[in-house]
């Protein structure tokens, strides 16, 4: 399977999952001309920004390893951008990981916040 096909299922089942948590996906791919935000959702007082990322195995490392300065920075960025343009910058943002390897979602919320990038 290619890549952007794994990560299309894993997309899925991660929002499958959180759904299954009371949480309410807002929008999928969302894109700015600064980043990107794989789902963005809501859970209570919360605009959740997720990255997701789609593994068939460690092998290659860890899928939260893969989230460097610069991706968190983006998605930062992407998530101020989608709360001003939604009016939303009242409401607290969060940024989780969802890890997607062989069809089991491992979900680290709060993975990191704006302070770390």
């Amino acid at each position: 399977m290619n890549t952007r096909g794994e990560g299309v299922i894993g997309e899925q089942l991660v929002c499958e999952y959180i759904k299954g948590r009371g949480m309410r996906v807002l929008e999928r791919n969302f894109a700015c001309h600064g980043g990107e935000a794989d789902i963005i959702a809501r859970d209570g007082a919360y605009i959740v920004f997720i990255e997701v990322k789609s593994r068939n195995s460690d092998e290659y490392g860890y899928g939260a390893e893969s989230i460097s300065r610069t991706k968190r920075r983006r998605l930062a960025y992407t998530a101020r951008y989608y709360l001003h343009m939604h009016r939303l910058n009242h409401m607290d943002a969060r940024f989780d990981v969802a890890v997607v390897t062989r069809g089991d979602v491992e979900y680290i919320k709060d993975a990191f916040d704006m302070n770390d990038v």
